[in-house]
């Protein structure tokens, strides 16, 4: 599948900000990935939707280990309220509910979310 016709597929899930990103080697791993990640099935993706509606099986006030909670106000795959509601419950959480983003967009954040991984790691290993 070509970027474009991704982009003309999954229309209704893309807002334009994350349409822009999707280009050149960018696009064509995202599509790579996904279809990946659907090799064998559906299944996981059955799974990640049904986390939005089924208790998880501990109460996210027992988290004691440093968590990142990144989403975005305009990706369609994941509710912002869900992210907003995340950010809420999880104790001390560093939060970054990023404004005018989407799914994808939110990539280009991949620096600072592994910056902030790392150090939560050296931290933890001290």
């Amino acid at each position: 599948m070509s970027v474009e016709g991704f982009i003309q597929a999954w229309s209704s899930l893309l807002p334009e900000v994350d349409r822009a990103v999707l280009t050149d080697a960018f696009g064509e791993d995202v599509i790579a990935d996904l279809q990946e990640a659907l090799r064998t099935g559906i299944d996981g993706w059955v799974d990640d939707t049904l986390a939005f509606v089924k208790p998880w099986g501990f109460d996210l006030k027992e988290i004691t280990t440093p968590t990142s909670i990144w989403h975005s106000s305009e990706d369609l795959l994941n509710p912002f309220s869900h992210g907003k509601w995340l950010a809420s419950h999880v104790p001390e959480a560093s939060r970054h509910l990023l404004e005018g983003e989407g799914h994808l967009s939110t990539w280009q954040a991949a620096p600072a979310m592994l910056d902030e991984l790392l150090a939560n790691f050296h931290d933890q290993t001290r």
